[in-house]
């Protein structure tokens, strides 16, 4: 029989210990609702998807000439790496999320190993897929698709931008949607790095604000066009997400 092979933060679980019993929920959903007076039931808000663990029984198996202690050890130092970090199983067929390990259960003691349950506690519930990149030329438009079945954020680079007619520098989606720049005063080009997973703006270096007329662009799985306003060509990077 075939073992299922886990990952976090990058180490293959499974070279060290068997993996058996995960669980985890398929699709968690929060859904707001409201109390009407007079109405039967409540009135449907809206609905988002919920964080939600994912739960596993890892099994130190005795080998001959190993160090069950030593290798145990091993284990709770990666599961007790600080922060968020990758976990990939392989049978979620090459995606993966970003998870912490937040619980070890009980260990029990089988006459062949050691069994311990721990819990991932999975913040963003959605998978990521393969990274890509499109270039939007200076001063002109790119075509390209999104793969995935969930929308995605992109981080959008210029190393060298320049404001055009209008006194700034910006990329816009074929919705209408921008981000927007405005390189400084006495500054020919600058770097300008929009970070949108992170709502970030970076220009020249140092942070600041979109136009309030802008927001941080979104990319549905699909055909898109971004079109930009000014000079410099600007790399948009993105990661698959699927559900």
């Amino acid at each position: 029989m075939s073992r299922t092979r886990v990952w976090f933060d990058n180490v293959e679980l499974t070279a060290l210990c068997n993996a058996s019993d995960l669980k985890e929920a398929l699709l968690p959903r929060n859904i707001a609702t409201s109390d009407v007076p007079g109405r039967d039931g409540a009135m449907y808000l809206g609905a988002r998807l919920a964080a939600k663990d994912v739960s596993m029984t890892l099994t130190l198996l005795e080998r001959p000439g190993t160090d069950r202690s030593a290798a145990l050890r091993q284990l709770a130092g990666i599961l007790s790496r600080e922060g968020e970090h990758r976990l990939e199983i392989e049978s979620d067929g090459g995606l993966w999320r970003m998870a912490a390990c937040t619980a070890g259960g009980d260990m029990g003691r089988y006459r062949n190993g050691i069994g311990q349950g721990v819990t991932f506690k999975v913040t963003d519930p959605v998978f990521y897929g393969d990274d890509d990149d499109a270039t939007v030329p200076s001063g002109g438009s790119v075509i390209f698709t999104v793969g995935g079945t969930y929308p995605t954020l992109p981080t959008i680079t210029a190393s060298a931008a320049q404001n055009g007619a209008g006194g700034y520098w910006r990329i816009t989606d074929e919705n209408g949607a921008y981000v927007q720049a405005t390189i400084p005063d006495g500054v020919t080009t600058a770097p300008v790095v929009v970070d949108c997973p992170n709502r970030v703006l970076r220009v020249n270096g140092g942070v600041t604000v979109l136009p309030l007329d802008a927001d941080w662009i979104l990319l549905e799985p699909g055909e898109h066009t971004l079109t930009m306003t000014g000079a410099g060509a600007a790399t948009v990077e993105w990661t698959e997400r699927w559900v």
